[in-house]
This record gives structure tokens, sequence and C-alpha cells, in this order.
């Protein structure tokens, strides 16, 4: 290298094309790096054995090669961090709502493809409802919200839920206002936001499967298998 330019020398050995790396006095992990950005951040592994084989076409004058860090590397391949590093989970019972919608292909024996998962925040205790149409959601929703306020008294209540066609109608959010319950919504193609709910679908999802499977039952019973599997979960511990 000289004034900061790489330099390759090429000749031809019998035949074939042989490529080397001019350096000056450079240690092992200093050849390494300047081998790793010449061959664009190829891996080091396969750097190691360019220089040990002669059978591949390219031949490299360098002998004990230590492995270096590259910042560059872990830069272009780091992956975004999730919305909340810490979350805060709320403390009081019904205080947050989670709300979720999943689909499944399969109908069940009523007809629904799609189910509705409410979650408590601070309890994680759940609540399912198969549905047969997304505007159905809204009409559970309300049920379960009256249900609370009448059991449950003087309980705040927020209701968190994802950017949807099926929750944004004025029928929720008047309904909402009425009651006092705070809704909230989250950014559309924003998983993250929602990350408690995508967890949840993630732990009952795989259940409904493994009780299919296991007992050999038709698959238009997932129905009956989530309902089993909420049941299940709420009473054990979180």
């Amino acid at each position: 290298m000289r004034a900061n330019i790489y330099h390759l020398k090429t000749e031809r050995v019998a035949g074939v094309m042989m490529m080397a790396v001019l350096k000056q006095e450079l240690d092992s992990k200093r050849s390494m790096e300047l081998l790793h950005q010449i061959f664009g951040h190829m891996s080091m592994n396969t750097i190691q054995n360019l220089a040990n084989k002669l059978d591949v076409g390219v031949k490299v004058k360098e002998r004990g090669l230590a492995p270096c860090k590259c910042v560059a590397c872990a830069a272009s391949k780091a992956k975004r961090m999730t919305f909340a590093r810490v979350p805060v989970r709320k403390s009081l019972p019904l205080e947050k709502l989670m709300v979720d919608v999943c689909s499944v292909s399969e109908p069940t024996v009523d007809g629904a493809t799609l189910f509705l998962l409410v979650l408590d925040e601070a309890t994680r205790f759940k609540w399912v409802y198969l549905m047969k149409a997304k505007w159905e959601a809204t009409w559970h929703i309300k049920v379960l919200a009256n249900l609370l306020c009448v059991r449950f008294p003087g309980q705040p209540c927020a209701a968190c839920i994802p950017t949807k066609v099926e929750f944004i109608g004025g029928e929720l959010t008047e309904f909402c206002g009425e009651h006092g319950i705070e809704l909230t919504t989250t950014n559309s193609y924003s998983p993250q936001e929602n990350g408690i709910m995508e967890r949840a679908n993630g732990i009952v999802l795989p259940r409904i499967r493994a009780m299919l499977t296991t007992t050999r039952l038709s698959n238009f019973l997932w129905g009956e298998a989530l309902l089993h599997v909420v049941t299940t979960l709420n009473h054990l511990p979180t």
C-alpha cells in the first residue's frame, strides 16, 4: 500500500493468472484486514483457506494470517433494535388491554377463519373470540368492555389497538369516548409497538399446531384447541 492506495500485482504463471498482494512490513492482523477489504469483505476463514491452498486459482503470498475485527461488516449486518429496549409493564389490572386479530386458513366447524385475542398487560390474562369476519371485532371489544366495567367498576382501562380497518371505525371510537376508555393505536407496519401481542401469538399458535399434531385431529378443530390453550395459559403462572 502506497499513499493509502492498495496496489495489486498480477503475473501469469503456467497459463493461470495468479494474484499477489503487495505489502510492506505488515503484521498478521493488518494483512488479514488488507485482504479482507480487497476481496470484498470475504469471510476470514475463506481467506485463510486461500492462503493455504494453491489449487483455487488465486495465490495469496501470506502465511500466519490472524483474524481481525471489521467495523464495517459489523455495522452493515446490524439489525434494528426493538421499539422499547426496557418496556415498562403496567402494574394495575385492566390498566391497558392489548388487542390483535389473527387469521387461519382452515375454517372451523362454524366457519370461523379469524380470532380476536385480547391481553391484559399487567396480569397477562387473555380473552379470545372466534370470528367469521373482521367487522365482528368491534362488537366483541364492546361486549368485553361492558363486561369488565360491570364486574370491576372503578378500574382504569385503556385499550391499545393496532391500526387496522376493522378497528378504526367511528363506532368503536365513539364507544370508548362515552365510557372513558383511552383508545390508542399503533403505527402501520410497526409490529414492535405491539410486541406483547406478537409474542402472545407466537405462544398460542405453536401450541395449537402441537396439540393437533399430537392428537392427530383435523385442522378444522383449531378453534377448540385455541380455546383450550388460552384457558390453560390463564391458569398458569406468567
